[in-house]
C-alpha cells in the first residue's frame, strides 16, 4: 500500500487546516494511502519530522501557510535527492502566495485531490545565504510584515491584517545603498525594495506576469525599486509595477538570474518565504534547479 505523511499545521490561516482534517484524511485513504498524521508543535517541527521520516514516504502532503511549506521542503533537502518523495501543499494560511504560481484549485476537497495524486514536477528551490525558500527572498519596504504581524492577527483580519500593519510604515521607509551583482552586470544605487523569487505573486502587492515565471528552469525574476525623492517618483514605481514596463535607468528594474549577490554598506535583514531570514551586510541567493518534486494540478511547461 502507498504510504503518506500529512503534515499540517494547526495555528496557520484560520485554523482551516484542523477544521478540515477529517474530509483531507477521507480523500487520501480513497486514494489508496496509509496515512500518517503529524500536527506541527512549534517552529521548523515540520522540517524536523520530514527530514527523519520522509524517505519512508510515497508522498508527503503539507498543510498551513508559505512557513509550513518552507519547513517542508528544508526537511526534503535534508535528505539525499533521489530519497526524496512528491511533496503535495494544501495551503491554509493568510496569504498563500506560492499557491497561486502552482495553480492550485480553491476548495480544499480539490487541494487534497491534486496533493494525492497530482501530476509530479520539478522545480527549483533558493539558497538566501544558507537559507532556502520555495518561492521569495526580498529585502525592504514591508518583507517583515508576515513574520512581525501576531498570529491572533493574522488569524483574525487575515490579509488585512498585513496592510493594516504595513501602513505604519510608510512615513519612515529605509532606503540601502547597494550594489548588485548578477550575470556579469553590476548595479549600484539606493533601494528601498529587492526581490528575488519564483512567483507570480508576493503578498498581493507585486505581481509578475504568469509566461515570465517558470519554476524549472535555473532562473529566479529579481526585483529592484529605487528609493523614490518626488511624488513623481513614487508615480512612476506605481506606473512601472502596474504595466511592468521596467528599464536599466528607471525606478524599478527587473531581470532574470540563476545567481545574484547584494552587498550593502550595513547589515540587511532579509524574509525568505515570509519569515525572517537572517541579517548581513552581504547576501548571496542561489538557485537549486529542479530539486523537489511538487503534486501540481498542471503540467510542467515545456
Amino acid at each position: 500500500m502507498k504510504r503518506l505523511l500529512y503534515i499540517y499545521n494547526p495555528a496557520a490561516g484560520r485554523k482551516t487546516a484542523k477544521i478540515n482534517l477529517s474530509d483531507v484524511l477521507e480523500i487520501f485513504a480513497r486514494q489508496g494511502y496509509e496515512i500518517t498524521v503529524h500536527p506541527t508543535q512549534e517552529r521548523g517541527d515540520a522540517t524536523t519530522a520530514v527530514a527523519q521520516q520522509g524517505a519512508r514516504y510515497d508522498r508527503v502532503v503539507c498543510c498551513g501557510g508559505d512557513g509550513t511549506l518552507n519547513e517542508t521542503v528544508q526537511g526534503l533537502l535534508a535528505m539525499p535527492q533521489e530519497c526524496r518523495p512528491v511533496l503535495g501543499y494544501i495551503p491554509a494560511g493568510t496569504t498563500n502566495d506560492f499557491s497561486r504560481t502552482l495553480e492550485l484549485p480553491k476548495t480544499v476537497a480539490e487541494l487534497a485531490q491534486v496533493a494525492g495524486v497530482g501530476a509530479p514536477r520539478a522545480i527549483d528551490v533558493g539558497d538566501a545565504q544558507g537559507h532556502p525558500f520555495t518561492y521569495v527572498a526580498a529585502f525592504g519596504l514591508f518583507t517583515d510584515v508576515s513574520y512581525s504581524t501576531p498570529q491572533a492577527s493574522k488569524n483574525l483580519l487575515g490579509h488585512f491584517a498585513y496592510l493594516l500593519e504595513g501602513m505604519g510604515r510608510l512615513a519612515n521607509i529605509p532606503s540601502y545603498h547597494m550594489t548588485v551583482t548578477a550575470e556579469g552586470r553590476e548595479i549600484e544605487g539606493d533601494f528601498i525594495y529587492g526581490m528575488v523569487g519564483n512567483t507570480v505573486s508576493v503578498g498581493g502587492l507585486v505581481n509578475l506576469p504568469r509566461d515570465k515565471v517558470r519554476l524549472d528552469d535555473g532562473l529566479f525574476e529579481v526585483l529592484l525599486i529605487r528609493q523614490p525623492k518626488t511624488a513623481k517618483d513614487w508615480q512612476s514605481i506605481l506606473t512601472a509595477l502596474t504595466t511592468l514596463e521596467m528599464t536599466e535607468g528607471g525606478a524599478v528594474l527587473g531581470f532574470a538570474s540563476g545567481e545574484v549577490t547584494f552587498t550593502c554598506d550595513k547589515p540587511v535583514a532579509w524574509t525568505v518565504d515570509g519569515e525572517f531570514g537572517g541579517e548581513q551586510a552581504s547576501t548571496t541567493v542561489r538557485n537549486q534547479t529542479r530539486v523537489i518534486t511538487m503534486a501540481c494540478g498542471t503540467p510542467a511547461i515545456e
